[in-house]
């Protein structure tokens, strides 16, 4: 994949969990409920993370102040997630549920849409 590409897939990724994260709260609230309730939903989401980070750290690992940036550091925070989630789950479950018993988090989803934007940014316009 190309550069383009991934801003592309990553972007739109980003924008619609960020609307879908603002408009549904409490439906999002319920599938981090429903997924920390689950161990095996919990390692699943481990492996899914390691899908996603580790092909982008394996064939894109750029560490130039440029937009390739974004890539590696989101593929790396994926993997980092995935790992955690594997390696760790009691502890980083923990850090979900007290995250998840914190209200009004609207801040995330409008950073969460902002990132969306500026990846889509540099996938069709740059």
């Amino acid at each position: 994949m190309t550069n383009t590409q991934l801003f592309q897939w990553l972007g739109i990724t980003f924008f619609a969990m960020g609307i879908g994260m603002l408009t549904n709260p409490k439906f999002i609230k319920d599938i981090i409920r429903d997924f920390l309730g689950s161990t095996a939903y919990v390692f699943f989401g481990g492996l899914i993370c390691l899908a996603i980070g580790l092909p982008l750290v394996t064939f894109h690992n750029v560490w130039m102040l440029d937009s390739s940036f974004i890539i590696t550091f989101l593929g790396w925070l994926a993997l980092i997630k995935g790992l955690a989630l594997i390696m760790f789950p009691i502890q980083t479950m923990r850090m979900y549920k007290g995250a998840l018993a914190k209200e009004n988090k609207s801040y995330v989803s409008y950073g969460v849409i902002a990132i969306g934007i500026v990846l889509l940014y540099f996938g069709y316009f740059v």
